[in-house]
């Protein structure tokens, strides 16, 4: 496995907490697309300071739709949408009319009340319709402090680039496979005091337990924008280089009330049904 760090070590001893990229290949297989399956496939490792102002942003879906209980279709519906009372239902479902009928009863009932109680009808409400893929930003700028770091900056991001497109299928040039997966995590460095916080606490409650991830956006930009003058370093790289990351969930995940914590589709599928097989 490819493993890139930056500050060099000297600096990198120096810091509380680390942040971990790992990257792995495409999978169908279900034990793969989780956290751990990552990880343990993982080709290449990224180690990066904590950035500044850690954080994700959540964003569910929602949308009216119909009632679960069915308003319309059952007794229990019709009674509390404001149905008349002692209806006869022929059949098990109520025809275009009787539909018409309970729907006008519940309207001149809502008009003409005058009591402060009023029965009301959820013909629809509000539901979730798609479940957040949280997406996490990271912003770094580099400022090597010698060859060796000019260096390591380089590799560091020409493998965030690389990483993020579709992979050639082996011996099948006219095809690729999908984009590759990501974890990250945090751990500990020399600098972290000894009563510091466990790091899966702080990857869990300041990231909102990250699933796994595909590179959604990648920002680079050299040199020092308030610099009129291009700075080079003897190898001929930049003297500064700021990179911008953008990650997205790459499933939709639920709370295990269980573990406690948030599983992917694929982990789920993985604690409950076992390994999943790729048949050819």
């Amino acid at each position: 496995m490819e493993l890139y760090f930056y500050p060099s070590t000297e600096y990198f001893n120096q810091l509380p907490y680390i942040v971990n990229f790992y990257c792995s290949f495409y999978s169908l297989i279900n034990k793969d697309r989780t956290r751990d399956g990552v990880q343990d496939r993982a080709f290449l490792q990224i180690q990066l300071p904590l950035p500044k102002e850690p954080g994700y942003e959540l964003e569910h879906l929602f949308g009216e739709g119909a009632n679960p209980v069915g308003p319309i279709f059952t007794m229990a519906g019709l009674a509390n949408s404001g149905g008349l009372d002692n209806i006869e239902l022929s059949s098990s479902i109520l025809t275009q009319r009787e539909v018409a009928a309970t729907q006008a009863a519940f309207e001149a009932e809502f008009n003409n009340a005058l009591s402060t109680f009023r029965r009301f009808a959820n013909f629809s409400e509000l539901t979730m319709h798609s479940e957040a893929r949280k997406v996490y930003k990271f912003e770094y700028i580099f400022v090597p402090k010698n060859a060796l770091e000019s260096q390591a900056i380089e590799d560091i991001v020409g493998s965030f680039r690389k990483c993020s497109y579709p992979s050639v299928a082996t011996g099948l040039p006219e095809r690729t496979y999908p984009q590759n997966l990501w974890v990250f995590n945090i751990s500990k460095s020399g600098g972290a005091p000894q009563n510091a916080p466990d790091p899966t606490t702080i990857t869990n409650d300041w990231f909102g337990d990250p699933l796994v991830c595909v590179l959604k956006q990648m920002v680079v930009k050299k040199n020092d924008r308030a610099d009129p003058i291009t700075r080079l370093l003897p190898s001929g790289y930049s003297n500064v280089t700021l990179l911008g990351l953008v990650f997205e969930e790459f499933e939709t995940g639920s709370f295990d009330s269980e573990e406690g914590t948030l599983r992917s589709k694929s982990e789920i599928s993985f604690k409950y049904f076992g390994q999943s097989e790729i048949v050819e």
